[in-house]
C-alpha cells in the first residue's frame, strides 16, 4: 500500500526562459538552453509544457518539474548522442479529477518568545537575593524539566538600577543563556536565542524549533522561602511563522526518502546537493491530490494520498511564480474542484 508521500520542487528568483514556452517537448525542456537551474514549469500529460490558460479538457493530468544545475550525456540506440542534459525534478502526477484541496501560503517571518517584566511596583530591599528562573518547554529529549535560574543580591532601593540591570547583566553574562535579556527602565524583557544546532546551516542535522519557555522572578525571604515579587508579565509566544529557510529545508530532507535516499545513520551520507538556500525566504503554493493505482493484491483501482509543494523565493525580480500561477490557476478551476485561484 503506498502511504502519504510529498514532493518539493523548489524555485529560485527566476524568469521565464525564452525557450519554455506552451507546447514546448521535453526534448526542449532538457535541453542546457531549456529548463533553467530552479526553474519551475508545469507540463501536461505528454509531458509538454501547459499552455497558460489551458485547462482539464486540454490535460487531465499535469506535473510540475523543477530544472537541477545536474547534466548527463545519453546516447539512443541509433547512435545519437544528447549531450547536456539537464536532469529534472518531477513531481508525481496530479491527476485534476483527484484533487483534493489547492492552497497558496505567503512568507511569514518567524518571531521568538518574548516575556515583558513590569517591575514598576516593585521596592528591592538591600542585601536581599533576587532570581530569574526559567523553565524550558523545548527541550523534549530531557528527562525533565531544563531549567536556567539567575541570582543577584539587590544593593539598594531602586527598581531600575539595583534589579533590572542586575538581572540583566547577570543572564547576559551567561554564555549559554537560551534568552538575551535587554530592559526598559523598570521592564526586564526576555527573548528567546535562535537555536544554533537547527538556524545555522542548511547541513544542520536538528530540524528547526524554537526557544519555548516559562519565566518567573522571586526573592528569599527572611527564612529562607521563595516568593513572588511581584510585577506584572506579559508573554507573547513563539511564532514560527510559514516559508522559512528552515522550514523549507526541512521539508527537502523529509522528502529525501522520495527521491531514493533512505540512509541518514551510515555516514557519510551520500545525498543531492541542496536546493534550499540560507537565509532565503518563499511563499509556498500546496497541492493535495490522490494518485489511482492498481495494488497487487486485487484487481480493482485504489489511491492513495499524496502533496505536492512548491516554494517560490520572495521576494523576487523574477516572474517565475506568476508564470506558474498563470498555468495553474486556470488550470485548477476547471478540475471537479472547481477550485478558486491562489494569490501569495
Amino acid at each position: 500500500m503506498l502511504q502519504r508521500t510529498n514532493k518539493l520542487l523548489i524555485g529560485k528568483d527566476i524568469s521565464r526562459d525564452a525557450q519554455v514556452v506552451g507546447g514546448a517537448t521535453i526534448t526542449t525542456t532538457i535541453a542546457s538552453t531549456g529548463l533553467a537551474d530552479g526553474e519551475v514549469v508545469v507540463l501536461d500529460k505528454n509531458f509538454e509544457v501547459l499552455t497558460a490558460g489551458a485547462t482539464i479538457a486540454d490535460s487531465d493530468t499535469i506535473y510540475i518539474c523543477q530544472g537541477t544545475g545536474d547534466t548527463y550525456t545519453y546516447v539512443n540506440e541509433a547512435g545519437t548522442s544528447y549531450t547536456s542534459n539537464r536532469r529534472l525534478i518531477m513531481s508525481d502526477p496530479i491527476e485534476g479529477r483527484l484533487v483534493k484541496k489547492y492552497t497558496g501560503i505567503s512568507y511569514e517571518a518567524k518571531s521568538e518568545q518574548i516575556d515583558s517584566w513590569a517591575l514598576s511596583s516593585v521596592t528591592p530591599v538591600s542585601g536581599t537575593e533576587y532570581f530569574v528562573r526559567i523553565i524550558y518547554k523545548d527541550m523534549n529529549e530531557h528527562p525533565g524539566q531544563f531549567t536556567q535560574t539567575y541570582r543577584v543580591i539587590a544593593d539598594g532601593t531602586d527598581c531600575d538600577t539595583n534589579l533590572v540591570d542586575l538581572l540583566q547583566a547577570r543572564i547576559n553574562a551567561h554564555s549559554g543563556a537560551r534568552v538575551v535579556a535587554s530592559s526598559s527602565t523598570t521592564t526586564l524583557i526576555l527573548t528567546g536565542k535562535p537555536i544554533p544546532e537547527c538556524t545555522t546551516s542548511v547541513n544542520d542535522l536538528e530540524e528547526f524549533k524554537m526557544v519555548e519557555f516559562e519565566s518567573f522572578i522571586n526573592y528569599i525571604d527572611s527564612d529562607g522561602n521563595w516568593q513572588e515579587v511581584g510585577g506584572t508579565l506579559s508573554s507573547t509566544p513563539a511564532n514560527y511563522g510559514s516559508g522559512t529557510w528552515e522550514q523549507i529545508r526541512d521539508m527537502e530532507k523529509r522528502a529525501l526518502p522520495y527521491r531514493g535516499v533512505t540512509n541518514f545513520t551510515a555516514y557519510p551520507v551520500i545525498t543531492p546537493t541542496v536546493r534550499t538556500v540560507k537565509s532565503t525566504t518563499y511563499d509556498l503554493i500546496v497541492i493535495e491530490h490522490d494518485k489511482s493505482y492498481i495494488s497487487p493484491d486485487n484487481q480493482y483501482v485504489k489511491q492513495a494520498p499524496l502533496t505536492t509543494v512548491i516554494a517560490f523565493v520572495v521576494p523576487s525580480s523574477g516572474t517565475q511564480e506568476a508564470s506558474v500561477l498563470a498555468q495553474l490557476n486556470p488550470w485548477m478551476a476547471s478540475c471537479p474542484g472547481a477550485f478558486n485561484g491562489v494569490t501569495v
